[in-house]
């Protein structure tokens, strides 16, 4: 006799399927336009997805399927599982449901409208990062980096009053708060990921501290300060996630080269051809577009596309890569399993393949494919390896940084949060706060604290996947290299080809054969 669940899926799924292709046709553009029209569409749709994922009864009926353990096909036991999770969150009371729909819809077009101002004229922030990487004043660079934060005032309001009404709805299923809740539903231990990202922390603390004396040193000669006068206004970005050494150089590695059809071409080796993918991309950066970089699944069965702001630097080629890496991978996944398994089980999976091929901006191996090699090309990819460990080290402490704020954030949203920030950025990153912060909201110019909550944590679980996927390569390849055809073949098949038939930390087991740990992304990167 086939259960009813089966027949709930029949109705459901085709109205679940729809409105989620809706929404994201609509976030892309909202995310492309900026416009009110598409802010108010994107509101509409994502209330009523909520809404059609907030139903009592529905949500009742599978808490008791669920629970009684009644589906024994693995498959549609996993079905249940995301269905019984998706419903879940969207428990809260449907006025609240609509107000963060609103509110994420308007803080959406605010990110993408803003421009910040310096010497009466407005910058992007790719321009933030140019005018970061290579101006030699400190004057300039702290005028850039404070503008940099400007958009913090004007958001951190916004933000504040989605946080209230996340945890306010979390509260109301029984949650502490919205970051306890969010982890518990992306299937996410906790304990595990706080003391896993402590053991992170202490184990890798030397080789952060030797290379932050390089970095110091260095900067404190070039601008000519002593180095406890440095703030993060010396660093090449402006929450100093990234590695503030030799950017500028490498960034000659570029010249001539067209990162679009380079990255293309690396991806050919592998046996993947993204240019269906490049066909409904957006690809270059103008007003009203977000700055920020992303992949999108519109319907889960192959309308794949990735939005980017590409300049001719080693930033962009990294990111070009990564979000191809998301692409390669939603189009890897198995057709054949039903629509709700067709994407990845958590962010963590998809984050690994992302950034293994991030990675290859910096690989020694791996650059001359991507920007040709000379004389000259030579020095420089042989500095881009070196990069590579400092920015793994660095990002490593943004994310700390970034996991901790968050979870203080939901726990008190009603502490002094910029004392918070720079306590956080003291702590984990060890670069001193400016003077003079003390009522500013530089912590809500971040992007994803208001936009992507409780996500970020998912980006160094990610890095060590990636590094536990290149020791798996390795051993099934005899190579970490990923531009061959049997890499490719190996990360189909083991990694994108399951989707969410499996929860996140069993699909590691099945890539690597064992759980999640961060010894292989230590073995990599914090040798000293």
């Amino acid at each position: 006799m086939t259960h009813p669940f089966v027949k709930f899926l029949e109705n459901f799924v085709p109205l679940y399927k729809k409105k989620c292709t809706q929404l994201n046709k609509a976030t892309w553009l909202l995310e492309t336009t900026s416009s009110s029209d598409a802010a108010d569409l994107c509101a509409d749709l994502n209330t009523e997805l909520k809404i059609l994922l907030s139903d009592p009864a529905s949500y009742h009926q599978l808490k008791k399927w669920f629970e009684a353990g009644e589906i024994k096909d693995p498959i549609r036991a996993r079905e249940l599982n995301c269905l019984f999770r998706a419903f879940k969150q969207n428990q809260f009371p449907k006025e609240i449901l609509e107000e963060i729909s609103r509110k994420e819809a308007a803080l959406t077009q605010s990110y993408g409208q803003f421009r910040p101002i310096v010497h009466g004229k407005k910058i992007s922030e790719n321009d933030i990062r140019s005018i970061l990487k290579t101006e030699n004043s400190v004057e300039k660079r702290k005028q850039t980096w404070e503008a940099s934060k400007s958009i913090g005032k004007v958001l951190a309001p916004q933000i504040l009053e989605l946080v209230h009404l996340r945890n306010t709805g979390a509260k109301a299923l029984g949650y502490s708060d919205f970051f306890q809740m969010q982890l518990e539903l992306q299937e996410v231990d906790g304990d595990w990921l706080l003391d896993t990202f402590e053991v992170v922390g202490k184990k890798s603390d030397g080789a952060y501290s030797s290379i932050l004396k390089e970095i110091e040193k260095t900067l404190s000669d070039r601008f000519g300060v002593v180095e406890s006068e440095l703030g993060p206004w010396a660093w090449s970005e402006p929450f100093c996630q990234e590695d503030p050494l030799d950017g500028h150089d490498l960034d000659l590695l570029l010249e001539g080269v067209d990162i679009i059809e380079a990255s293309n071409i690396f991806y050919d080796l592998m046996g993947f051809d993204v240019r269906p993918i490049l066909a409904k991309s957006d690809m270059y950066e103008r007003a009203g577009k977000s700055q920020h970089a992303f992949c999108m699944h519109v319907d889960r069965l192959g309308d794949v596309r990735t939005l980017n702001n590409v300049k001719p630097s080693m930033k962009w080629l990294e990111t070009v890569l990564h979000e191809y890496g998301h692409a390669i991978y939603d189009l890897g996944i198995d057709l054949d399993l039903p629509w709700l398994l067709r994407e990845p089980p958590h962010m963590i999976t998809t984050e690994a393949m992302a950034l293994i091929a991030g990675r290859q901006a910096y690989r020694q191996n791996s650059l001359p494919i991507l920007v040709g090699e000379s004389s000259l090309k030579r020095h420089l990819i042989q500095k881009a390896e070196q990069s590579l460990k400092r920015r793994q080290l660095i990002f490593s402490r943004w994310v700390l940084v970034m996991t901790a704020f968050e979870s203080a954030l939901y726990a008190n949203p009603g502490q002094e949060l910029n004392e918070l920030w720079w306590t956080c950025v003291e702590k984990y990153q060890k670069i001193r706060r400016p003077m003079g912060r003390e009522k500013m909201d530089d912590w809500a110019a971040k992007y994803h604290i208001g936009l992507a909550p409780v996500y970020y944590f998912s980006y160094l679980l990610g890095e060590m996947f990636a590094s536990s996927i290149q020791e798996s390569l390795k051993k099934e390849c005899g190579t970490i290299e990923i531009a061959t055809k049997d890499a490719g073949v190996f990360l189909n098949n083991k990694l994108f080809k399951p989707g969410n038939r499996m929860k996140w930390n069993d699909l590691v087991k099945h890539v690597t054969g064992h759980n999640l740990t961060p010894d292989a992304w230590l073995r990599e990167f914090s040798s000293h």
